[in-house]
């Protein structure tokens, strides 16, 4: 499926060259997953998710400390709707089998001068071994790289983290570096490694943007 001919990307503005649209709201993935963003609507389940998964979670993600009641969730969402309308970074949750709610992926950053995105993701941890974020992950880097006009697709992941690690890997991304102490992570730096696609380098040959 080419995501082209999908999504209706709208234009935002024109920076010499450069031609920046807005990130769809929705991205449907396959029949199995949907990525919509996340509205304040949300929040609550949102929260149930962050909650039942924060031992999981607290290896390599930063924020749970800020995050302890469903008003912070409210908070965040909030903020990540102001970007997603500045097109500054998106906050998608990720629907499984129509009705659950299984994680979150997220475009943290965009850089519109040199049309770049960094993006990250976590998933409730009774849904892995599924591919459901490799699929997730292969839609968005799709939408951004043909539908977006991005020209580059980077993923940040902590070192030791081999779950994330693989997705990127998965999906033909380039190990473009390491950063020594990159994240505090409450009691501890970590260091993390940069994983990275271009426009042209997408899809890979073995594989499809359905994939």
């Amino acid at each position: 499926m080419g995501w082209d001919t999908v999504l209706p990307a709208l234009i935002s503005s024109v920076l010499d060259h450069l031609t920046v649209v807005y990130i769809p709201d929705v991205i449907p993935v396959d029949d199995e997953i949907e990525l919509r963003i996340a509205t304040e609507s949300d929040a609550a389940t949102l929260f149930q998710l962050v909650e039942k998964n924060r031992e999981h979670l607290r290896a390599w993600l930063p924020w749970l400390d800020e995050t302890t009641s469903i008003q912070d969730e409210i908070e965040f969402i909030h903020g990540q709707l102001i970007r997603h309308q500045k097109t500054d970074g998106s906050l998608f949750l990720i629907w499984y089998q129509g009705r659950t709610i299984v994680g979150t992926l997220s475009v943290n950053q965009v850089d519109h001068g040199n049309q770049t995105g960094w993006i990250g993701y976590w998933l409730d941890r009774g849904h892995t071994g599924k591919g459901i974020m490799t699929r997730s992950v292969g839609a968005i880097v799709d939408v951004l790289l043909v539908s977006c006009g991005f020209n580059r697709v980077v993923i940040e992941i902590g070192v030791g983290n081999s779950a994330s690690m693989a997705i990127p890997l998965r999906l033909g991304f380039r190990e473009e570096g390491k950063s020594v102490e990159r994240q505090w992570m409450y009691d501890r730096w970590v260091d993390s490694l940069q994983y990275a696609i271009t426009a042209r380098e997408w899809p890979p040959n073995h594989l499809t943007p359905s994939e």
